[in-house]
């Protein structure tokens, strides 16, 4: 029988290698999971989420205001 602790492990090795939208879909389903578990899985489950968060961040690219008007600067002056 698989423990829940073995799914958890799971969860979080394939998203070691998992693109942003993954990420997102593993988020909410360990958040639906979360409520149905016992105390000590709950707080596995809450450090893998913090751990999704984490995961998500370090892929989200934050555009720089000065880089972003670079951008369109071309863009305006052709116009």
């Amino acid at each position: 029988m698989i423990t829940v602790t073995a799914i958890l492990n799971a969860i979080e090795a394939h998203a070691e290698c998992a693109i942003v939208q993954e990420l997102r879909l593993i988020k909410k389903e360990v958040e639906k999971l979360r409520p149905s578990l016992y105390p000590d899985d709950q707080e596995h489950a809450d450090a893998l989420l913090l751990k999704l968060d984490r995961l998500l961040s370090d892929q989200v690219v934050v555009a720089d205001d000065l880089v972003v008007e670079q951008a369109f600067q071309p863009a305006v002056q052709a116009a």
